[in-house]
């Protein structure tokens, strides 16, 4: 029943994302540091579960034009990611920076990582890298859809570098002016 709940909200949010993509999304000032507050908040009792401890790099002024709900969606849905597909007594590492065009949120861990061959289709929806393990760590196959949505509501670029067994490093960079 909590599988099928997580899936259900899951498959809203993607769909909320699918009807922003038609219209023009309402933004407003958002400061990034209370998104990933409230996100963390959520997500901090999954970490502690396996000893997983999280570190915060946050640039000053972290405040943007952006849909605060999309913006805690991708967050919160990179943080869950790193957690779930950590290793025991490892580590996040959230930080976020910005240059002269693009603000970039980072989500780094010391997981599983992801095989070279399985990268270009993270993003999809119901992928799963090691399905072998979708009961252990509840997962739906949607965290890093709804991830791609969101950015691209927001005009951004995704990078995404990881090793088998090193762990996985997540940037998405952000137009400061929105198109």
């Amino acid at each position: 029943a909590d599988r099928l709940v997580r899936i259900t909200e899951k498959l809203l949010a993607l769909t909320r994302m699918d009807n922003a993509s038609h219209k023009q999304a309402s933004r407003s000032s958002v400061d990034l540091t209370d998104v990933i507050s409230d996100a963390l908040h959520m997500l901090t009792p999954l970490a502690d579960q396996r000893n997983i401890s999280i570190h915060l790099i946050l640039a000053e002024n972290c405040v943007v034009m952006a849909s605060a709900d999309e913006m805690y969606q991708v967050i919160f849905n990179l943080v869950e990611n790193a957690i779930k597909y950590n290793v025991d007594d490892g580590w996040v590492r959230v930080s976020i920076d910005a240059d002269h065009k693009d603000f970039y949120v980072t989500v780094a861990d010391s997981g599983m990582g992801i095989p070279e061959d399985s990268l270009d289709r993270i993003f999809e929806r119901f992928y799963r890298v090691d399905k072998s393990h979708s009961r252990q760590t509840g997962g739906t196959g949607l965290g890093l859809s709804i991830v791609k949505h969101g950015a691209a509501l927001h005009h951004a670029q995704i990078r995404t570098e990881s090793q088998p067994g090193q762990g996985t490093k997540i940037t998405i960079g952000f137009p400061l002016d929105p198109i």
